[in-house]
């Protein structure tokens, strides 16, 4: 889990199942993985960036990326 607790700052979790947050009007980064049994191990599939707008992207909630887009998540 990652957090931006800064004005104008950058979340970047990269990882196999990161989690993020921001404060409004700072970025999220976040990759979605799926495991490749076939070579045995994960895989990149998708990185997505988001400024926190309060809207879309809100703020001070967890987001992840699943199936190529932001989808909220618990503490």
């Amino acid at each position: 889990k990652l957090a931006a607790s800064g004005d104008s700052s950058i979340a970047a979790g990269i990882g196999v199942n990161n989690t993020a947050k921001a404060k409004k009007g700072s970025w999220i980064v976040l990759a979605e993985w799926k495991y490749d049994n076939k070579i045995n191990r994960w895989k990149p599939v998708c990185v997505l960036s988001a400024q926190v707008d309060g809207e879309t992207i809100k703020e001070d909630t967890y987001y992840k990326v699943t199936d190529g887009s932001f989808v909220e998540v618990g503490e």
